[in-house]
């Protein structure tokens, strides 16, 4: 009986392990990141993860979240790096991770988490001195952002010891940076504040460098120092006065304080300046440091000179103004001060004064020029609510105008009413205003409380807030501003440079704002003092809406706008009693 033939068995399948999966996974993410796909890399570094045992399982981790880091999504970086601190108790992955994570909050604009973390970073003995010098710079960049100028300093100065050859000369180039941005009354305080004895030596040559230009004198104060305190190493405090970049050159220079409690009103002006050199196309704007210091903005402005600075924009303050005048030579390019100047300073300067006091003071030219001959004044009881009212009455009583009350009350308060009562005192007559100084949390309840008692014009000045979306309660008859209309506005006049600083300051505050458009008109003014000929200088006549005075003073195009119907209108000039 024949046989039947065998059947041919069936090969059985290959088993793909779970090694083998990993293998290849973790291969093409690497083959990604080579290729610059880093996201495609992090997704397949965390497939090789998930099918890793535990001791590949963070290593996988730790580059998926690098890759999210280069691919920006700092947030999955953050989140992954996360998950490696919480799984892992080994050195070196924790200090990576901790590196990823300070990486992705700074990204993320979350400086203090950002702190957080490099803190722990350099808690770990582990953690090489490269690595510990690299963290610490971070973390002196962070405090400088935060304006804790101090603790920056401790961290570039601690770090200077881990450093050598050129990185030390760079480190020792942002320490003096830093001492140079700083007032000699602040290092003073800095001394009695830092437990650092290192950090106090650099306070004590940075100090006596001030003290003594000639190099001579001082090599001997440095050596005199150093002996009344044993045991200090000299730190060859080898340093010339910083001079501004080749960037100055054909540039207009900023000499406005870039630290303290002017920087965010710099930002902000510095922010007008470079959108309006963008539109108009003309010169760049270069910021040098200004220390708020006389002394040093004096020296500042003459390495600015030599640097090729075309103009200037500042000092503000009467102290920077009179060191810096004091510095120049008639040959030297324009300046615009933004603060008075007492005396006719000469040619080649102008003067830009940025107080609200000179808002004050055009309220009432305008109003006695319109016809109006009595004020009621009724101003907040702070400084610059004081200072506005005075500058106002100042003016108004010098033109010959009547004053029918003054009365202040307090931002916050909301019985504002007896204020009002008082301020409008024996006002009589078709002719007469109310000027009225408030921010935008008083300003409804006290426009209520004087429609309540009167319906006279209402002049407002100094309010930057109110946009056609937030008119605080202004529409109505009679009720008008002076300032510039963009800035009240973005919708209104100007309309590219306010677009393009909202972009610059998404987050800019009332003030912010009304430096910002400060910022703009000034650039406007300097490219019509820098116009080579007449014919330039009259057809920039109109660039920015700037009237200027070819001798000296620069005057800034304030408008009067007023609201009906929640819509602000622009107003060719303060309507008639």
């Amino acid at each position: 009986m024949p046989h039947s033939p065998s059947p041919t068995p069936t090969p059985a399948p290959v088993a793909v392990t779970p090694a083998a999966t990993e293998i290849s996974q973790a291969q093409e993410a690497d083959r990604l990141l080579a290729e610059g796909k880093d996201l495609a890399a992090a997704k397949e570094y965390i497939q090789a993860a998930a099918a890793s045992g535990a001791d590949k399982q963070l290593e996988y981790l730790l580059k998926a979240a690098q890759a999210s880091l280069d691919g920006n999504r700092a947030q999955v970086a953050s989140l992954l790096s996360a998950e490696v601190l919480r799984l892992s108790q080994d050195p070196s992955q924790r200090a990576k991770a901790l590196w990823i994570q300070a990486q992705a909050y700074q990204r993320d604009g979350q400086d203090k988490l950002a702190r957080g973390a490099l803190a722990e970073l350099l808690s770990i003995s582990a953690v090489s001195p490269e690595q510990r010098a690299i963290a610490m710079k971070e973390l002196a960049d962070i405090y400088q952002r935060e304006n804790h100028d101090l603790t920056a300093l401790d961290f570039l100065v601690k770090r200077d010891a881990l450093l050598s050859g050129a990185a030390k000369a760079e480190n020792r180039q942002h320490i003096h940076s830093l001492l140079d941005a700083q007032s000699s009354a602040k290092l003073k305080n800095w001394q009695g504040r830092s437990g650092d004895p290192i950090v106090q030596e650099w306070l004590a040559f940075a100090l006596i460098a001030r003290e003594h230009v000639d190099p001579a004198s001082r090599a001997a104060a440095f050596a005199a120092w150093l002996q009344a305190h044993p045991g200090h190493p000299n730190i060859h405090y080898e340093h010339a006065a910083a001079t501004p970049a080749s960037g100055a050159k054909g540039a207009i220079c900023t000499l406005l304080p870039t630290t303290g409690r002017f920087a965010d009103d710099t930002l902000a002006f510095t922010a007008g300046l470079q959108v309006a050199a963008r539109q108009a196309s003309g010169s760049a704007i270069h910021e040098l440091s200004d220390s708020s210091d006389p002394a040093l903005n004096a020296t500042q402005y003459a390495a600015g000179v030599q640097a090729g600075c075309a103009a200037f924009v500042g000092p503000a303050l009467p102290q920077d103004i009179n060191a810096v005048l004091g510095a120049r030579h008639p040959q030297d390019p324009p300046i615009l001060l933004l603060g008075d100047v007492a005396s006719d300073p000469g040619k080649g300067i102008y003067d830009f004064d940025i107080s609200l006091q000179v808002v004050a003071r055009r309220v009432a030219e305008d109003a006695f020029q319109a016809g109006y001959r009595q004020a009621a004044v009724l101003y907040p009881l702070d400084a610059q609510g004081a200072a506005m009212q005075a500058a106002f009455l100042e003016n108004w009583k010098r033109l010959g105008g009547d004053v029918a009350g003054v009365a202040h009350y307090r931002v916050g308060n909301g019985d504002t009413a007896g204020a009002v009562r008082e301020a409008l005192g024996s006002v009589s007559g078709q002719r007469a205003f109310f000027f009225l100084v408030a921010p935008e949390q008083n300003l409804a309840t006290i426009v209520g409380d004087i429609r309540a008692q009167s319906s006279g014009p209402i002049l407002l000045a100094g309010i930057p807030t109110f946009t056609s979306e937030n008119s605080g309660g202004l529409s109505g008859a009679k009720i008008y501003a002076l300032g510039m209309p963009w800035v009240f506005d973005p919708q209104m006049a100007n309309g590219p440079a306010a677009e393009a600083v909202k972009q610059s300051l998404p987050q800019a505050t009332a003030q912010q704002w009304r430096m910002a458009g400060l910022g703009v008109e000034a650039y406007g003014l300097l490219a019509k003092i820098l116009g080579s000929t007449a014919s330039a200088q009259q057809e920039n006549r109109q660039l920015m809406g700037i009237a200027a005075d070819p001798v000296r003073h620069g005057q800034r195009h304030l408008q009067w706008v007023t609201w009906q119907n929640g819509t602000l209108q622009v107003l060719p000039q303060l309507p008639r009693p």
